[in-house]
This record gives structure tokens, sequence and C-alpha cells, in this order.
């Protein structure tokens, strides 16, 4: 169906009626354009809106192909109870929302769900998007490819290249950690061929990605980055590399334990040079420590215990414990100790994690991630009442806890002074998500049988939060 009519009007407007006459007879509406009355520029309109209604109306539709079938999800669906808990639990941002989301693994969403739960992970600040998307599945997926709102919610294929070369930068790293996790060697690979030609921003968004994953496959690429132009890049670099003890890096610092400390009957001694060489400051000894740490050699020595591998420290007839019990002098001592402390927990030692418990009898939240789990159970069966109120060791025992650690952290709850504090808020949530679900008659015997409103309020609080949780898995059982 020709456009001319149109046309032919368009450039009788643009030069005005009173410059160009329009003429109607390659119109399809010439007709009734014809037996329109009036003024010029009355007529010529009348004609536009004639031939434009008839050209819309008369136009065939544009036929489109019609999507491939959402592909199958053979998980069982979410049963109705389960569903309404977490329409539920989204809506008031539960705490229990993460439990929930493991609990509900093995599930899909039903079908009138799906949309609920895309808007949800789309909008921002979305704290569950991962486990959302996970649950809308390969339909809430295939759903989310046929509206543009929904499109940073659709995974990028690994097999199209464009996105990682040409896409933005939200989509290319996404693109990048989907390769990540799907293959991290060959991420790696794929970076190390780009990375001359990426902005420091870029490079050092793509390098913080390489953390889930990261091995001695990246060795080639750290080593690269320790040599980057970006401080911040290079600290990334040097980060990583604290995590790999068997690498070049490892055995580097393994050397440096070597040549400038010594062991002089019970004292380590620490034996910094006075200058550095490049080699030492391309591996980050000059990088600052911990803010409390004071002078220039004290920064160096934490740098020194946080980038060894621990077992440059131990040699072979020193256990982790000698070493932790070896004098070091005053001035060191802090930064010896704290960067053992972080090479304990990028190594996830449990050698060390424990020594340092039964040394100290408390450890930081770092070093607590890598205590085996039957320590820490055996460390917190035999702690006193005090200990019992720390939260760090606590914190670090995964639900569900013991039934005997429940209850004697709740005893121990039960004569705390300063219910109204901060810690032992903490500490009633913590225990009301960890504890198993036979505290909960407990934890309303306790409440019942305390004459502190703050200490019934919590108490009754954490009984509820139990029942809620107890609920929450019969739902998915």
């Amino acid at each position: 169906m020709s456009n001319t009519g149109i046309e032919t009007l368009t450039t009788a407007a643009l030069l005005g009626t009173a410059r160009a006459t329009p003429t109607f007879d390659s119109l399809h509406t010439a007709d009734a354009a014809e037996s329109a009355i009036g003024t010029a520029e009355h007529r010529l309109l009348a004609a536009a809106a004639l031939e434009s209604v008839f050209l819309t109306g008369g136009a065939l539709p544009t036929p489109r192909p019609r999507p491939a079938a959402a592909p199958d999800d053979p998980r069982p669906e979410l049963p109705p109870a389960a569903t309404q808990r977490l329409r539920g639990l989204l809506t008031v941002r539960s705490d229990l929302l993460d439990e929930w989301f493991s609990a509900a693994a093995r599930f899909k969403a039903p079908a009138e769900l799906i949309v609920d739960l895309l808007d949800r992970a789309s909008a921002a600040g979305s704290t569950h998007r991962s486990a959302l998307i996970a649950l809308a599945g390969p339909r809430g997926r295939w759903v989310a490819a046929q509206n543009p709102a929904w499109a940073p919610l659709v995974e990028p294929d690994l097999n199209d290249d464009d996105t990682w070369l040409h896409g933005t930068p939200a989509r290319r790293r996404a693109w990048f950690q989907n390769l990540r996790t799907a293959d991290p060697a060959a991420a790696s690979a794929r970076l190390a061929t780009v990375w001359k030609s990426e902005n420091a921003a870029t490079r050092l968004t793509l390098l913080e990605a390489l953390f889930p994953g990261l091995g001695g496959h990246d060795e080639e690429l750290l080593e690269r980055a320790l040599d980057d132009r970006s401080g911040r890049v290079r600290e990334v670099a040097i980060r990583f590399l604290r995590r790999l003890p068997d690498s070049a890096f490892g055995r580097r610092m393994a050397q440096r334990v070597h040549d400038w400390t010594r062991v002089d009957g019970s004292t380590l001694v620490i034996s910094l040079p006075d200058t550095l060489d490049a080699d030492a400051v391309r591996d980050g000894l000059d990088v600052r420590g911990p803010s409390r740490l004071g002078t220039v050699d004290v920064h160096r020595t934490w740098s020194l215990a946080a980038s060894a591998p621990l077992a440059a420290w131990c040699g072979p007839d020193r256990s982790p414990e000698d070493v932790l019990a070896l004098q070091v002098a005053d001035e060191l001592r802090d930064a010896v100790h704290t960067g053992w402390e972080t090479a304990t927990a990028d190594h996830v030692d449990e050698k060390w994690a424990s020594a340092m418990l039964r040394r100290d009898g408390k450890v930081d939240e770092l070093v607590a991630g890598a205590l085996p789990h039957s320590i820490l159970i055996e460390h917190l069966r035999g702690a006193s009442g005090t200990q019992l109120l720390d939260t760090i060791l606590l914190d670090a025992l995964p639900a569900p806890w013991p039934v005997d650690v429940a209850e004697k952290v709740l005893a121990a709850l039960y004569t705390a002074a300063a219910p109204k504090s901060t810690t032992f808020r903490s500490l009633t949530t913590l225990l009301a998500h960890r504890a198993p679900y036979e505290v909960g008659d407990l934890f309303a015997d306790a409440a019942t049988r305390t004459d502190d409103l703050d200490r019934l309020n919590r108490f009754a609080t954490a009984a509820d939060i139990l029942s809620q949780r107890r609920t929450l898995h019969e739902e998915l059982s």
C-alpha cells in the first residue's frame, strides 16, 4: 500500500498552502478529500486525517514468529502453603528468607508466582536476586527474556561473544561471572587476552570477579596484575595471591621468612632490611596493613606475616602451637599475630585456627570461620557462661546447633545482665535462627519464668521465630 499521497500532503504542508495548492489525486481517499469544505489549510488537514485513518485501518498485521516454548522444569512445584509463606516473608523482608530459600532449593515456583518473583528480583537493591531467579527456574528465565524490563535478569549466552566484546559494563561483568562459574580457568584466560585493552576501572572490576573459584589457574594473571599501573588493581592481586600459598608469590614470601627471621631459644627474631628491593615492593611488602599499626617496619612485618605460607614459620620440627608460643619484640608482636590471623583466615587453615583458639580461648571473626566444626563444638561445650556470650564463636557455628550447646547458651542468657544491650539482642536472635526446634519450648518456658520484661520479650520473640522455622520446614517437607 503506497504512502505517496501522504508524502504529497506533507510537502504541501511544509511549503504552506499560500505557496503550494495541495492535490488529492494520489490519495486512496481522494473522493472523500475532494468533498471536504473550508479553507485550503483546513482541507489539507482533513485530507491528511482521512488518508492516515485509511492507511492504519487498511494495513495488514505484520506476522511474528511464535517464540519457542518455555523449557520444562522437572522440579516438584512448591506446595500452596509454602507459596503463601514465601509471599508473606517477601512482603515483610523477613530474616527467615535465607533459610526458606535454602530449604526450598528442590522446588520450582508455580506459574502464577513467576511474574512476582521477576518483579522483585529486578527491583533496585534486591538482596535475594539469585535465589528468586533460581526459584523461577528455566520458565522464569524464558518469561524474563520476553520483557525488556527484565533483561538484566537474563543470563548472557556464553556462546555469544558479542556480549563480552561489545556489551555494556554490567552485561560484560554478568557474562564473565557466568563463565567463571562454568569454567574458572577459561574465565581467567579470557580476561588475560583483553587485559591490556581494558581501562583501569574495568580491570579492577573483572579482577575482583575472580574471587569465586580462585586457584592456581589464576596465578599467571595475578602475577601480571602485580605490575599494573593502578594501585588498586595491584592491591587486589596481592590480596588474592595471599590466598595461594603454593604459588610463586608464596614461595618468594617463604624465602623472605627464611632470610629475615630466626628463632633464638623461645624468641622469634625479625630483622627486616632497611630498604626493600624492587621485588619485595612489587610483592606488596610496602602496602600498609591495619590502620592501628604504627611504623613502617611494623606494617612491613604485618605484610610478611599475612602473605607468607604459614608452613614457612613452622619448619620441620615446630607446630603452630610452638610458633604461637614464641616471644616477639613488643613493637612487632601485634603486627605478627594480626598477620598470622589474616593468613589463617585466607588459607582456611584449621590447625592454626585451632591453635589460636586453644591459646587465647577466643578468636576474631575471620579465624573463627576456619575452625573445624568438631573443635568449635568441643570448645563451646566446655566454655564458661561468660565465654558463651561471645557472639563470634557462636556465629561461626552453623545451624542446627547441638541441643546441649543451645541449652547451655540459653541458660547463660537467662542469668546474663543487660537484657537491653545489643549483645543480648544479637545472641537471642542468633539462638532463635540456629537452635534446633526442640529449644523453642525452653524459650517459651524461660519467658514465663522471668520477671524482667525486656528478657521476657526477647525470649518470647525467639520462641516465635523457632516456631515459624519449624512450620516453614514442615511446609517444604
